[in-house]
């Protein structure tokens, strides 16, 4: 099981003094403001940790400034990056939620046996979440209690009442 759960990603640099574009994976974009630090990552093989300096929101990303990056050049090398936590800083959630991380990589079947593919990630909408799955082609769920049935983080499936041709 992963340490870090993936919490967002960088997007790119912003300005001329070493901040990034973050694109947060949170419900509430402010939830990755409030850590000290962050782990960065390539390919979440390797984790680096990186002090926070500073944090401010911006639409629907987040500026930050992490210690000893100071200009656009070091910045930009950080595009692309996931952004983890260390998974026992993270609260416990309640029987039924999950962190869009852990549903990453599950296939989704629906009721008739039909396997759309693997969750590849999740979109935020305003109105609802939306589960991007990549498979013989992409397909877009919602991810509404009435569509996504059951979760099963131990056989690594998700169960949704959706028909295969929408």
């Amino acid at each position: 099981m992963n340490k870090f759960v993936v919490m967002g990603k960088v997007v790119g640099s912003h300005g001329i003094k070493g901040w990034l574009k973050i694109q947060p994976f949170t419900e509430d974009i402010k939830t990755l403001g409030k850590f000290s630090s962050w782990f960065l990552s390539k390919n979440e093989g390797e984790w680096k940790e990186f002090k926070i300096e500073s944090s401010l929101i911006q639409g629907r990303t987040m500026l930050s400034k992490i210690e000893d990056v100071n200009d656009r050049n070091e910045a930009d090398r950080f595009k692309g990056f996931l952004i983890g936590i260390n998974k026992v800083d993270l609260p416990v959630l309640e029987k039924g939620k999950y962190y869009w991380s852990d549903l990453i990589g599950l296939e989704v079947i629906n009721q008739v046996g039909f396997n759309f593919g693997v969750i590849d990630s999740i979109m935020e909408t305003g109105s609802n979440d939306v589960l991007v799955i990549k498979g013989e082609k992409e397909t877009l769920i919602p991810y509404l209690d009435n569509v996504v049935l059951k979760i099963d983080l131990e056989k690594k499936n998700v169960l949704v009442d959706w028909d295969e041709n929408f």
